[in-house]
This record gives C-alpha cells, structure tokens and sequence, in this order.
C-alpha cells in the first residue's frame, strides 16, 4: 500500500498511532512500527531526559520510522523540541500552538513535522508554516477537544479540500469501517488512539482501565470543561469529581492538572482520556492484530463495495 503518507514517513501502511499522554510509550511505539504503522511517543508528561530515554528504548526495539508528539502548550515543549532535533527524530507531531514557532527550526534539522488540527483554517494556517501534513482531528477523540465541535465525517473533507498537503483523519476511528470511511472522505491515512489502548502492548494502562475499556458503550465518555479547556473522557466518578470543580469555578490550569492526576497504571480507576468510539471495542488483541483490522478489512469492504456497485 503506497500512498502520499507512506512516501512520507517511510511507512508500510498509512496508520499512525496517535499520542496519548502516559501511556504511548517507546514498547507500543515500536510495536507499531514494527507492524507497519507510523509508532508515537507522547511527548506531554515527558521531561527531556525521560523522552531522550524513551527514544533510545525504542530504538533498541527497532530502527524504523516513529514520531514524537509534543503539545506545545506544555511548558517543557522547547526542551523536548532540543531533544527530537538532538536524536534526530524522523516525524515530530505538534499541537496545540502555532505550528509557525517550530516548524522551520524542525525540518532545518530533517524531521517531517505534522500538526495536528481541528477546523479548516488551521489547517491552511498549518500548511502556511511549512509542514509537512496535518492530522484533522474531529470531536469524537479522546483527551482535549477543539471549542468548534466538529466531527470527523464533517471535517475531513472540509481540510482536504482546503489544502494540497496530506490529510490524516483521526477522531472515532477504531476499526476497518472508520478506517475505509475516513480513506473514501479523502484522507491520505488514519491516527489513532483508543483501539491501541486495548492492546497486549499497551503496557501502561492498569486492569481498571482496560475493563472500563472493554466495557465501554456509545454513551461511555463525556465532554468535560466546555469554554474552559474542553476534554473528552471515560466516564466514571471521577468526571463527577471534574464536574464538581468546574461548577466551582477552577481555572484551565487546575482542570489540566486533575486530568493529569490520574495514574494509569493503578489498579483503581481515575481520569481518563477516551475517544467516542470505544463502545466498538470487545477485547484485548496485539497491535498486529488491530493493524490486521484496519488493512485487511478495510481492502475487504471495499471491495464488497465495488462489487455490489
């Protein structure tokens, strides 16, 4: 399978893992990598020498392509910038900025930079400042959401049209069906978050997770924070806790530190960042596997889908 992406990136399949706070480490990185895909090290919890730490790991695993995602919010973001250009990093994944701070600096250093995106202006603002590709991420993911609500069926299209780089979908994509929607709306590929979580491989997410995980419903997350610092989460007593301090008037800062309270290893539930569709998901598979889904089923469909035309 080759495509606008795959040239890109140097990839087998077009399917990046999205990056996730705590939990996309160099070990589920690597094993998407190894399967083909584009792996992911989330860069927001990271100091530089935790992220210069998970970069070797991973490169002990593998020598293929991966990224680094770094919000450039966080307050460390020129720090963990220093280290993707020191470790010659092959794909770094901004967000949550102005893609025209970093960019230039990026690609002078030989990384391909993507930018992730939530309205069309962005979009264009993006491919303005020189990257490489976008990620248009619509409202059904988990973790922060943009303010303008958009949905990935509505948005994806809207930013192909709009700009001449390559557009990658992510937003509610956890299987063959998303995968074939989002390729049919344009997209050049997929990144995506919560199928991952429900992986052998995914080793930093505790027992009370994955239950939540696997028993998750269409109703299951919530948005939290709306015109403060919206995010999508897995509801559980803890959104009623983040509910409580909303109503009592926290600060974006205070919601952003409780999100990031949470222990993802513990063995009791906490806050949680989960995309829409995870009532999609029935159980626990190897990266492989979930990549095997997304591949092969998506060719299936299809198929069917010109054959009954």
């Amino acid at each position: 399978m080759k495509n606008r992406i795959t040239e890109l990136f140097k990839i087998k399949y077009p399917i990046a893992l999205g990056g996730m706070a705590g939990v996309t480490d160099a070990t589920l990185a690597a094993a998407v990598s190894v399967a083909g895909g584009l792996g992911t090290i989330a860069g927001a919890t990271e100091s530089a020498e935790s992220l210069t730490k998970e970069i070797s790991h991973l490169r002990d695993i593998t020598k293929l392509p991966f990224a680094v995602n770094i919000p450039l919010m966080a307050t460390q973001a020129k720090d963990l910038i220093r280290v993707v250009i020191e470790c010659r990093v092959p794909v770094v994944v901004t967000a949550a900025g102005s893609p025209a701070i970093f960019t230039a600096t990026l690609k002078q250093a030989g990384s391909r930079v993507v930018h992730v995106v939530p309205y069309v202006d962005a979009a264009k603002k993006a491919e303005g400042a020189g990257v490489d590709a976008v990620i248009a991420e619509g409202f059904e993911s988990g973790g922060f959401a943009s303010p303008f609500e958009i949905g990935t069926l509505a948005l994806i299209p809207q930013v192909v049209d709009a700009v001449r780089i390559p557009v990658i979908a992510a937003g509610g994509i956890v299987d063959a069906r998303g995968y074939a929607a989002c390729r049919i709306l344009g997209a050049d590929g997929i990144s995506v978050g919560t199928a991952f979580l429900a992986t052998v491989e995914c080793t930093k997410i505790g027992s009370a997770w994955r239950e939540q995980i696997l028993g998750g419903r269409d109703v299951s997350t919530k948005i939290l924070g709306r015109g403060i610092a919206p995010v999508r989460m897995l509801t559980n007593h803890w959104t009623e806790e983040l509910e409580k301090l909303i109503c009592a008037g926290v600060t974006k800062k205070e919601i952003m530190n409780f999100i990031f309270s949470g222990n993802p290893m513990s063995s009791e539930d906490g806050p949680f960042a989960c995309g829409q569709a995870v009532g999609l998901i029935r159980s626990i598979r190897t990266v492989k596997e979930v990549m095997d889904d997304f591949v092969v089923g998506s060719e299936a469909l299809l198929k069917e889908m010109v054959a009954t035309d």
